[in-house]
């Protein structure tokens, strides 16, 4: 099994796990077909019922916090009864201690968190059954809620597996050479370093080591971050055009859409106004 940490600035990581050898269950099954029957929707158009509550269910789950998505990913006890290490893949600009700490910390903030909310669905369930009000349209509010009981449930249990190996230091911190040159900038030969006379001409140049943020590719977010101090202190490092780079390179189709979405999730979080 592989845990990959990918800074987005310095001090926020995004997260995704790769099982390897995890045997699925009868529950994971289900959950599988479900969300198989679901991703089937996509294709209606967004002007009919069916795809105007598929555009507003997907919304409902980017909000669901990637932390979450990140420990869905990792096997239960019961799957990964045959996880006996997992290597935890980061750039060379994090320290091994820092990683594990950071790793253990969000598993044991999250194990009551998700008990709590898990429990809470389960409440809800009786509420929503209710909420059938013509009998050929699916109880939406139901099956939400039932996938929020399962989503808390995996992910409970996920933080629990990940602590374990972690306390029974089943674990290897593995910092990625290719990784660690994306980072230094050795992957990104178009962005070159600035000498004392072109510094002060652009305001946008950036000393190069951190991705392409900076450049002409930057996005919308990333541009607005610019304007506030969030970003001056603590830089965005990788675009969405970095993480598809990335996804080629350790070729695991799971990897892109799981970091991109923590990206954003951060970089939104960033470019929220101070209090």
């Amino acid at each position: 099994m592989r845990i990959f940490v990918i800074p987005v600035t310095r001090g926020r990581w995004a997260l995704h796990c790769h099982p390897i050898n995890a045997v699925p269950t009868r529950l994971t099954k289900w959950a599988a077909t479900a969300s198989e029957k679901w991703g089937k929707w996509a294709a209606y158009p967004r002007d009919t019922w069916r795809g105007r509550i598929y555009t507003y269910g997907e919304s409902l789950m980017d909000r669901i916090p990637f932390h979450e998505y990140f420990l869905k990913e990792i096997p239960t006890r019961s799957e990964g009864a045959m996880v006996s290490k997992v290597d935890i893949v980061t750039p060379a600009l994090l320290g091994s201690s820092e990683v594990i700490g950071e790793l253990r910390r969000l598993a044991q903030r999250q194990i009551p968190y998700h008990g709590k909310w898990m429990k809470l669905s389960c409440y809800m369930l009786p509420v929503s059954s209710l909420f059938t009000l013509v009998p050929v349209v699916p109880n939406f509010p139901f099956f939400y809620n039932l996938f929020r009981v399962y989503s808390h449930y995996k992910a409970r249990h996920g933080a629990q597996h990940l602590l374990h190996l972690l306390d029974s230091g089943s674990f290897e911190v593995v910092a990625d050479s290719e990784l660690s040159q994306w980072y230094q900038g050795a992957m990104l030969p178009q962005v070159s370093t600035p000498d004392a006379s072109t510094v002060g001409s652009d305001s946008r140049v950036r000393t190069p080591g951190y991705s392409s943020i900076g450049q002409s590719e930057a996005s919308d977010d990333e541009r607005t971050l610019e304007d506030g101090c969030p970003l001056l202190e603590d830089p965005v490092l990788v675009t969405d055009n970095d993480v598809s780079r990335m996804a080629a390179y350790f070729q695991l189709p799971a990897f892109e859409p799981a970091i991109r979405r923590a990206r954003h999730q951060i970089v939104a979080d960033l470019s929220k106004p101070a209090n």
